[in-house]
């Protein structure tokens, strides 16, 4: 005989309560919660019992007991004061992360139609068909990374370890069931995309395109040389020659400048695919930027002369200049800030301890003081050298100066108060900082720096001063300066208000695989301090460099006589190509500065002309820039296959041909691996505060109070 098992009914509505994502908790014993509807009965039977002979039918005084017994029950349960766990379920689908190579490679093979052509409605269907069950994004890459399902392939380079690197980093801790990357497989920037997903979580699904065939071609790969030279000096020039399917024929290697032939070499290709390396050099003359136009005579049959010429642009220089760095005592800074100075050709960076340094003052075009003057050695001597002979100063200030003897060299910074406290001060980039370019690369690295220890004070600065960035401590954003320049009558000076920018030299290599944008920012700085005061009432400031695809940028500021910021005169800008073309502009205004992006300009050699009328006479700046040519992507046009197959076969993933999407879309929607996940999230409310239960309980009063009313009673 089957036993029947008789059901708890607490049991079975607090389990259906938990199914709903609500369960009840109080922490009181669980006598006083069986007390409850045991006080509830008794506050029924009192009344209605008590006045079971009023005249209500018998129907009519359970159904009023009923209600008083549960409104009751309900009040004494709200008074011990339970909580409500409310779970809820939120289900995140599978990411699909589709990219696309934006680069100009990509339209130059055999798949240049279907990229034209069919690419659009492909990336339709991959949303179309998997948009419903899957979280679908499309990005460009080639340049930079960019989220659109459109691709004009004009970028000049192709970095695909950044897409990836980005991917990683956009869906952190997200639900990513798969990447989906179509490219040629060419990069030409940044690190091998392989590195990048030996530790991935997710399948790459390569889509490739190109042709891997290898066509006849003469390529000049590389050109290793200076960006700046002195004048009278001869510079080494390297030429890397790349020959493919070209066994046999013979070229001609020439190097031009101003028009005039200064290199010729004949090279003879004996096998099919073949590496020259031609060394020169050549004699710096007048001061400027120079260009210099590398050529390579073309062959029979060749696929692209497009990659047979190259132009590079030097920067002759006048002298060396000669940089010190003097520490109070030894310091990870110090190697650091020597090694980004000697990053550049144009400085030569000597190191010494302050008990060591006994040079010729006046040999130096700048001083790099670490944490000097110091409570052990105020360097007098010294400092009222550098006062005297009017050499820049770059100061880092940390906890050895002697802040006192720093604050009388009037500067241009004080610190008021110091008590030889210390904080950890992050930096915060000035958006408004007019004295030099500030590249995004480096918009890039101070977004994510780590703290300088810097020291505790009220600063003060003079008009003359411009902080490149503010200190944030903690979570506070401050207008404390912690990095900035000041500009007197006679010299410049440098400030980084902390001690402890090794760790930013090391941040830029762990970030970007090399010290470049570190020592770049160290560099602009010693440029800026080294070249001589501007006494001008109107200053000019730009780059001599800019990538072929990277905006062009100017700043200017405007005084008056009394060296009082003035921004009503308008600001015009002329620049003049090589070719004589000319582009005419105007400044826009932000504060006390002039602003102008122009955005970007063909390769070549530019001259400009800034002009302004204050009322007092047309003021006039000259000079010239250079915009560098991104040939990357013609260096090599053979579309990499196998780099394509490794990174599917290394993530699990599968490689497809450009006919093959619809076959990837089908794997995409049979993988086990690429599924929902849901994530649970509690809550803790008072029952009390849960209103439906209020409105339950003033709705059973009113009907008690309706149906005795309507009966005749009170």
């Amino acid at each position: 005989m089957a036993s029947v098992q008789k059901s708890d009914p607490l049991l079975f509505i607090k389990s259906n309560l938990t199914a709903l994502g609500f369960q009840l908790i109080s922490g009181l014993p669980i006598w006083l919660t069986i007390l409850c509807p045991l006080a509830g009965a008794g506050v029924a039977a009192i009344l209605y019992y008590r006045n079971s002979s009023s005249g209500f039918s018998r129907p009519l005084i359970i159904s009023l007991a009923i209600l008083r017994f549960i409104t009751y029950s309900l009040i004494f349960f709200l008074v011990l004061s339970p909580l409500v766990r409310v779970i809820s379920r939120d289900i995140e689908k599978p990411s699909i992360v589709v990219g696309v190579d934006n680069s100009t490679s990509m339209i130059r093979g055999i798949d240049s139609v279907f990229l034209s052509t069919r690419l659009p409605a492909a990336l339709k269907k991959i949303q179309s068909d998997l948009g419903k069950q899957y979280d679908v994004k499309f990005f460009v890459f080639g340049q930079n990374v960019l989220e659109s399902d459109s691709a004009d392939f004009l970028d000049g380079k192709t970095d695909i370890s950044a897409f990836l690197s980005f991917t990683n980093s956009r869906y952190f801790n997200r639900n990513l069931g798969a990447v989906v990357l179509m490219s040629d497989g060419i990069y030409n920037s940044g690190e091998n995309p392989l590195y990048q997903v030996r530790n991935s979580t997710y399948p790459v699904l390569t889509v490739k395109f190109g042709d891997t065939t290898v066509n006849r071609d003469l390529i000049i790969s590389k050109v290793n040389h200076n960006r700046y030279v002195f004048k009278g000096n001869q510079f080494p020039v390297e030429i890397v020659v790349h020959a493919r399917e070209a066994g046999g024929e013979s070229t001609r290697l020439s190097v031009t400048s101003e028009g005039k032939e200064i290199f010729t070499r004949q090279i003879n290709v004996s096998s099919g695919n073949q590496v020259f390396t031609i060394p020169l050099f050549i004699e710096a003359g007048e001061s400027g930027l120079k260009k210099f136009r590398i050529l390579l005579e073309g062959i029979p049959g060749e696929i692209s002369l497009e990659n047979n010429v190259r132009e590079i642009f030097v920067e002759v220089k006048e002298m060396r200049q000669k940089v010190v760095i003097v520490a109070n005592s030894p310091h990870p800074d110090l190697a650091s800030l020597k090694r980004a100075l000697e990053y550049s050709n144009n400085f030569e960076a000597e190191l010494f301890l302050i008990d060591n340094f006994t040079a010729n003052i006046a040999d130096y075009s700048l001083f790099v003081l670490h944490q000097l003057p110091s409570a052990s050695n105020q360097s007098s001597r010294l400092l009222d050298e550098l006062v005297r002979l009017k050499i820049p100063v770059l100061f880092i200030i940390g906890s050895q100066n002697d802040i006192p003897r720093f604050n009388r060299m009037q500067t241009g910074l004080t610190l008021i108060g110091h008590n030889n406290a210390v904080n950890e001060a992050l930096p915060v980039l000035n958006s408004n900082f007019p004295l030099f370019i500030i590249t995004e690369q480096m918009e890039k690295l101070f977004a994510d720096l780590p703290p300088l220890v810097s020291p505790f004070a009220n600063y003060q600065i003079s008009n003359a001063t411009y902080p490149l960035a503010h200190q944030k401590i903690g979570q506070l954003r401050t207008d404390l300066p912690l990095v900035a320049y000041s500009q007197t009558a006679d010299v410049r000076y440098g400030f980084i208000a902390g001690e402890g920018i090794w760790k930013w030299r090391m941040h830029d290599y762990a970030s970007n695989g090399n010290h470049n944008t570190f020592d770049d920012f160290i560099v602009k700085s010693v440029q800026y301090l080294s070249q001589q005061t501007e006494k001008g009432n109107f200053r000019v400031f730009w780059n001599n460099y800019y990538a072929e695809n990277d905006p062009v940028e100017f700043s200017a500021r405007l005084f008056n006589d009394s060296e009082e910021p003035i921004t009503g005169p308008e600001v015009r800008l002329l620049i003049t190509s090589e070719e004589g073309k000319e582009f005419n502009y105007s400044f826009s205004i932000k504060d006390d500065t002039y602003y102008l992006q122009i955005g970007s300009l063909p390769a070549g050699l530019y001259s400009f002309r800034a002009e302004t009328d204050p009322g007092t006479g047309v003021l006039v700046k000259t000079g010239n820039f250079v915009v560098t040519s991104l040939i990357l992507e013609d260096i090599n046009s053979v579309a990499d296959h196998r780099l394509l197959e490794a990174i599917a076969s290394e993530t699990g993933g599968t490689s497809y041909f450009s006919d093959g999407i619809d076959e990837m879309i089908e794997n995409i929607r049979n993988r086990d691996d690429i599924k929902p996940v849901v994530y649970s999230k509690k809550r803790y409310t008072d029952l009390v505060d849960f209103y439906p239960l209020l409105i339950l309980l003033i709705l059973m009063m009113s009907v008690e109070w309706f149906l005795r009313k309507y009966s005749g009673s009170y």
